[in-house]
């Protein structure tokens, strides 16, 4: 069985990057960008509770995910 765990780097870098297209795709007020960019830098880095709670969150979808995706494979008859 493959076993998928993002560490808190990853984690943090996939956070990162929706975080930075939401901003370069919704059209927000520029304080409002500047908020969720302190948001960013100060209470979800690495390290911060907030950020290690998103990490478990990540990593616990994942392994939810992957156990529906191998269930839903062995259910699959096989003249498909």
């Amino acid at each position: 069985m493959v076993k998928v765990e993002l560490d808190i780097e990853e984690a943090w870098a996939v956070f990162s990057n929706v975080v930075n297209h939401m901003l370069d795709e919704v059209d927000l007020d520029k304080s409002d960008k500047a908020a969720i960019r302190r948001w960013k830098s100060s209470e979800m880095r690495p390290g911060r509770e907030e950020m290690d709670a998103l990490h478990e969150k990540m990593n616990d979808d994942i392994e939810r995910l992957w156990n529906v995706r191998r269930k839903s494979e062995i259910r699959k008859p096989d003249w498909r």
